[in-house]
């Protein structure tokens, strides 16, 4: 896990899953909680607007 990567997430950020069942999903952050190290990014899961909580080493910002 990469402290500073994880630093540079924030709301609004574009990020890709990584790893986990939502990997390979991409969507805005919603939220950061570096606290518990999750992340809450809002993902279009079979054409409905989802919002899905994964850790935040598991993101990666996209540009």
């Amino acid at each position: 896990m990469d402290v500073t990567e994880e630093a540079q997430v924030q709301t609004g950020d574009v990020v890709r899953v990584t790893d986990g069942p939502f990997a390979g999903f991409r969507g805005p952050v919603r939220a950061v909680d570096f606290g518990r190290g999750r992340v809450q990014l809002a993902v279009d899961i079979l054409g409905d607007p989802s919002t899905v909580d994964v850790p935040l080493s598991d993101v990666v910002r996209t540009d």
